[in-house]
């Protein structure tokens, strides 16, 4: 249409100035709903995530002291600042890779915004998150800890639990291996399931460290799971297989591969929606490339996460077929597992069986598998690796702090 026709359609009292009381008025309340999460981190930048309880612009601001943040950053696309209301993303891209032992600095502004009209916007008082302090990971780190949740499935107790376990631990990023919710049906906030679990505004589990997100099958699943890329979103030119990166921490090279749903694309209960068996293939040739980099290749530690494992035990499902589903990925372990093996990958992180596993190298297969608990306090678990150039070392506890195993690897 004629943009001059569609503006002539129009009465002029739509453009003229309406007194305050007719304008629109923002959401009451806070519209933080949730901490910071960082995510992407990298030697020339990093994202931060925020929930959000009604529709607002947002920013960040950040320095090298905790007194002076004197850079901001506001997301835009094109020409048009973001808004949302659910979460905003915020990639602060450095100009030069900062030190090992600088901590950055930084808080999170979110903005109330209002529509009457395309004409008559209105704007709350800027709110402000608490300053946090972040280190990024560095691949000459002599040192890192990187610690492993999976399958928390919502489940408040262990939630709660495991947070107080990781801020005692101050690991250097946090794995969070699949399965954040049951589902995201219409009812349901994923802001607020991946971004605030805890259901806190300042404190999150991912504000001072970086978080690494690898999707579980039921991530995937529901009508608002779709969203999820909004909260949690995909690495920066990734777009095609926006949940892949291979990351150097330290000694670990670490790749993240996306199982993703744990039946056939052809499966009634999907009814035309799914398609990761072309995912996964175009996984495949990533997953070549990618090892084959040179952060990867000279890591001392190479190692692999995705939600659902792939080594099986006889006689389970491989979510092949249209009965039962999977407790391994046949799919992706038929065709990535000889890569990863090609490549020096001594073990895969994995969930999704909700019960604590290791699966052993073998001859046959010389990739070893740790797998971790479930949502429920007394099945669930946390899985740290603590690197040096010269040894690893991997360990499982229990919620009440019992080590169930430890493992020592050697460069």
């Amino acid at each position: 249409m004629d943009r001059r026709v569609f503006l002539g359609a129009a009465p002029l009292s739509a453009f003229a100035f309406q007194p305050a009381q007719a304008a629109a008025t923002v959401a009451a309340g806070p519209v933080l709903a949730g901490p910071p999460v960082v995510q992407h981190p990298g030697p020339r930048g990093f994202t931060i995530a925020f929930a959000l309880g009604g529709l607002a612009t947002g920013w960040v601001e950040w320095g090298l002291a905790p007194d002076q943040l004197d850079r901001q950053v506001i997301p835009r696309r094109g020409g048009l600042i973001d808004a949302s209301d659910r979460a905003l993303a915020v990639r602060v891209e450095l100009d030069d890779p900062i030190s090992a032992d600088q901590p950055i600095y930084y808080r999170v502004a979110a903005q109330g915004l209002a529509y009457r009209n395309a004409y008559q916007l209105t704007r709350a008082e800027p709110e402000f998150g608490a300053i946090q302090s972040l280190r990024l990971p560095k691949t000459d780190s002599e040192s890192f800890l990187l610690a492993m949740v999976n399958d928390t499935h919502e489940n408040s107790e262990t939630l709660s639990q495991l947070h107080a376990t990781l801020e005692r631990l101050e690991p250097d990023a946090l794995l969070w291996c699949g399965d954040t919710c049951n589902d995201f049906d219409a009812a349901d906030h994923p802001e607020q399931v991946t971004l605030a679990p805890l259901g806190q505004r300042d404190s999150g589990w991912a504000s001072r460290w970086p978080l690494l997100f690898v999707p579980g099958n039921h991530d995937v699943r529901g009508q608002r799971a779709r969203e999820l890329h909004d909260c949690l979103p995909g690495w920066p030119g990734q777009a095609d297989l926006p949940y892949c990166q291979a990351v150097r921490l330290g000694p670990i090279g670490l790749v993240m591969l996306d199982t993703g749903e744990d039946k056939p694309d052809r499966h009634p209960v999907f009814a035309g929606t799914a398609a990761y068996e072309p995912y996964r293939k175009a996984q495949t040739e990533w997953l070549r490339e990618a090892l084959a980099s040179p952060a990867m290749a000279t890591a001392p530690f190479k190692i692999a996460a995705c939600h659902i494992p792939l080594r099986g035990v006889p006689g389970e499902s491989d979510g092949t077929t249209l009965e039962g589903y999977a407790n391994h990925c046949g799919d992706a372990a038929r065709q990535w597992l000889p890569v990863l093996a090609e490549h020096g990958v001594r073990l895969v992180l994995s969930g999704h069986t909700h019960s604590t596993r290791i699966d052993d190298p073998t001859p046959e297969m010389p990739v070893m598998q740790v797998v971790g608990g479930g949502p429920r306090p007394a099945a669930a678990s946390l899985t740290t690796l603590h690197a040096t150039p010269e040894r690893l070392v991997l360990s499982i506890e229990h919620l009440n702090g019992d080590e169930w195993m430890r493992r020592e690897f050697r460069a």
